[in-house]
């Protein structure tokens, strides 16, 4: 009889012991930081990286993941929500943005490979037709974080409205050494400059807040050399850079269908890398 239950006993044992080994499988349950069991992945981002999550989260579900999407009002705000926790991923940022957050914050937010796109800047005027119609003491809008002031600044100078000192890594307003039209360069946050259009002479605007407001991404006067450079993709803490659930979000910006379904509500507004050596770092 002893020998009867015991058997009993190491037979529920034994099925116990396998129910949880394919339950540890489960991608949904294994996410997380050195081994620590996350139900849910909290993906944060603003209107516009939302289209994102929409087109990834089907497919990303189907491997057995559940996840919630968080939305702010800026970049900004959606990279501290990632440094302290908030959400796991972040998306709608490019790594150089990134980059520059980690440096004024002292945070440890990295990209995830393989990227997904990148999109670009356009110098865009509703008044003008080209930089060379901006009348004397024009107002121009750029982009008020030093890395997309940058390059905003640099298409200003490529078309000849000013000059940036000799030697500038990233260009602010007060490293205009000539301004032969006088021009006001206005710094603000990236989401007002589309909006901005409607006051001032020109704006340096990203494509995608372009086609947020439905305006014509391909409208521009002049665009940006650089930001195939500055790739998009999932941003994440250091520390998860390797986790499966972090790489497998990250792989779903390669797949066919999800870039057809971004590239319908923003046409024109990104271009999607086929290998991660097509950015220069």
């Amino acid at each position: 009889m002893k020998k009867k239950i015991f058997s009993m006993l190491l037979a529920v044992l034994l099925l116990s012991a396998a129910a949880a080994g394919c339950g540890s499988s489960d991608s949904g349950e294994s996410a997380g930081t050195e081994g620590e069991s996350k139900d849910t992945i909290g993906i944060g981002g603003t209107s516009i990286s939302q289209v994102f999550y929409d087109a990834i989260k089907d497919k990303y579900e189907a491997m057995g993941y559940k996840t919630e999407f968080k939305s702010f009002d800026s970049n900004q705000v959606v990279l501290e929500a990632c440094a302290s926790d908030e959400v796991d991923i972040a998306i709608g940022q490019h790594k150089k943005f990134v980059q520059s957050f980690d440096d004024n914050n002292g945070a440890d937010l990295d990209m995830v490979k393989p990227y997904g796109m990148y999109t670009g800047i356009g110098l865009y005027s509703e008044k003008y037709d080209s930089a060379d119609e901006f009348p004397e003491g024009s107002q121009i809008a750029v982009m008020n974080d030093a890395m997309n002031e940058d390059i905003a600044l640099r298409i200003l100078e490529d078309e000849g409205l000013i000059k940036i000192a000799d030697g500038v890594e990233l260009a602010t307003v007060a490293d205009i050494v000539e301004n032969p039209k006088n021009l006001e360069i206005i710094e603000m946050d990236q989401a007002q400059t589309v909006t901005s259009l409607e006051d001032m002479a020109g704006a340096c605007v990203f494509f995608t807040h372009m086609s947020a407001a439905e305006k014509d991404p391909g409208s521009y006067i002049a665009r940006d050399k650089v930001m195939i450079n500055y790739p998009m993709g999932v941003i994440v803490r250091e520390a998860n850079l390797q986790a499966d659930w972090a790489v497998d979000f990250a792989e779903c910006f390669r797949d066919e269908e999800v870039q057809k379904e971004i590239s319908d509500v923003y046409p024109g507004v990104f271009e999607f890398y086929t290998s991660d050596d097509q950015v220069e770092e």
